[in-house]
């Protein structure tokens, strides 16, 4: 399932976003790979930091580009319908299951492909009721029961819109977490490509220093123990400092 929505994301993608993509793929294989061929503590922390990178990438990827199939997050929506109906009677709201139902087919509030129901939109809903005529016959308080209703709706209407702001500004930012996973992801396909090179390259290496090539299993050896030195060094670092700026100046 993920290899097709992989294969569909770079379909739909920008260059630079398949250029993510691409890494995020690339460095979970090469972890694999390795983890595979040493099953240590380390390599097993690379492979699992590399599939979280994977996995965030096509989460994030997936609410871009496909956004009907994205998972919202937990409480912007109701399960389905007769679970957002219930909330409205709850709140006071006098509809019938018809009626809220039709509505729903019609388009508002609209249903996810999934079946659930934006709770932003049932509360939309039910200020668009007739709330007026219903407290009157339904509620003891009459107008006032409405009134009260209706701020505590507003109130929670506005909170769901400032949390949406704040993840919007949020999106400006380069999470710590999803950049150490991103680094690690780069570091496996960095760290398999130099061995690779190494490996290939022995020979070379051994005939510009004038040596013997009988003893390149030895030079391929010696450069995989101080490739391993290098990248424990890394791995030993407790942070990374930089700028990080918008594009455009911002």
């Amino acid at each position: 399932m993920t290899t097709d929505l992989f294969q569909r994301l770079l379909a739909s993608a920008t260059d630079q976003d398949k250029m993510e993509l691409q890494l995020v793929h690339n460095g979970r294989v090469s972890a694999m790979r390795e983890y595979q061929k040493s099953a240590t503590k380390e390599t097993k922390a690379n492979w699992d930091a590399a599939r979280a990178a994977y996995d965030e990438t096509l989460v994030r990827f997936t609410a871009r580009y496909f956004p009907e199939e994205a998972s919202a997050p937990e409480g912007e929506r109701f399960a389905n319908r007769k679970q957002a109906l219930n909330w409205l009677q709850a709140q006071g709201y006098k509809i019938s299951q018809g009626k809220f139902y039709q509505d729903c087919a019609a388009g508002f509030p609209s249903q996810h492909r999934d079946g659930s129901v934006s709770r932003y939109q049932v509360m939309q809903y039910g200020q668009q009721l007739d709330v007026e005529s219903r407290s009157a016959e339904v509620l003891p308080g009459g107008q006032d029961d409405y009134e009260n209703r209706k701020a505590k709706a507003d109130a929670e209407i506005k909170e769901m819109q400032a949390a949406k702001m704040r993840k919007e500004e949020d999106a400006n930012w380069l999470h710590a977490d999803s950049a150490w996973m991103a680094i690690a992801g780069l570091l496996g396909v960095l760290k398999e490509s130099l061995r690779h090179h190494f490996h290939s390259g022995q020979g070379e290496l051994i005939h510009l220093a004038g040596g013997d090539p009988a003893r390149g299993p030895e030079v391929y050896e010696s450069c995989e123990e101080i490739m391993a030195r290098a990248f424990n060094e890394v791995a030993r670092m407790e942070k990374i400092e930089g700028v990080f700026a918008k594009e455009g100046g911002e």
